[in-house]
């Protein structure tokens, strides 16, 4: 599922922390996380920290240091110095008059200060993300919500589909047996009344779909339990799907008129719905 949280966080007084998290949509977890350099050594609790809590998606980790506003507040005269040199050159090679003032100066001392080797609460950093991390499945979990309520909504389609479909059926096979009967007679108008009986039989249970809307409706059900639980059920779910889409299929092949066969189609692509929205899901 799609998320994002960031935060800022100060560790001291002249350390802050910028953390960010945002994710996409993807089936399976892919983890990018992008550090200060000096803040590497740490990326292996960080990627551990995040797959505990995530497990699909393809998510960007940021997080950065900066120094407090008061740590920069003293400047030597040869950072003024080489700021003005800089900006003057800008000023002559984009044919501007140059002007600066002081508040101006000390910004771009600012943005090209880079901290390095800032000693860094390791307990501090871990505790920043968890707190970002919990507003980031805050996120996640609220679009989770919106997705089940879509599922769910689909899984209702189809149960009202396979309603339908037992309803038809009695009424289609009734009428198909007749004209079975029929042709058979037709073709043979001393067919044996036995043998006649058998086709029948025959015909009746190769066409049988209770097997198959019995099987749809306890998946359906599973899926709705599924959707209640707290655990990821994204992968349980895509199976899920896999066996829906095995009993549409073979409801359609057994269909023995238009209207179970469009009936049929309808659940085949309300399955391939619901099977998008499933990627999305932890």
């Amino acid at each position: 599922m799609t998320g994002y949280a960031n935060g800022s966080f100060k560790l001291d007084s002249s350390v802050s922390l910028s953390v960010e998290i945002r994710a996409l949509n993807n089936r399976y977890l892919d983890l990018n996380i992008r550090l200060d350099d000096d803040l590497k050594y740490l990326e292996a609790k960080i990627k551990s920290l995040l797959s505990d809590t995530i497990k699909r998606g393809k998510v960007e980790c940021r997080i950065s240091k900066s120094l407090n506003q008061q740590s920069k507040s003293s400047y030597s005269d040869d950072q003024i110095k080489d700021a003005l040199k800089i900006m003057k050159r800008v000023a002559h090679l984009t044919k501007q008059e140059f002007s600066a003032t002081p508040h101006e100066i000390i910004n771009f001392i600012n943005s090209n200060q880079k901290p390095k080797n800032i000693n860094i609460n390791e307990k501090a950093l871990l505790t920043a993300l968890s707190n970002v991390l919990k507003n980031f499945n805050k996120d996640r979990a609220r679009e989770g919500k919106n997705l089940s309520s879509i599922l769910k909504q689909n899984v209702n389609a189809i149960i009202a589909h396979v309603k339908n479909v037992r309803k038809f059926y009695k009424d289609d096979a009734k009428e198909h047996q007749q004209k079975l009967i029929k042709k058979l007679s037709d073709i043979n108008s001393e067919i044996d009344q036995q043998r006649l009986q058998q086709e029948v039989v025959y015909f009746l249970q190769k066409s049988d779909i209770e097997e198959e809307l019995s099987r749809i409706l306890s998946h359906n059900k599973e899926i709705v339990d599924l959707l209640k639980s707290k655990d990821p059920v994204g992968k349980k779910l895509d199976f899920m799907m896999q066996e829906l889409n095995r009993e549409a299929n073979t409801l359609g092949s057994k269909s023995i008129s238009t209207r179970i066969s469009s009936l049929a189609v309808d659940i085949k692509v309300l399955i391939e719905q619901m099977r998008e929205q499933i990627q999305n899901i932890e």
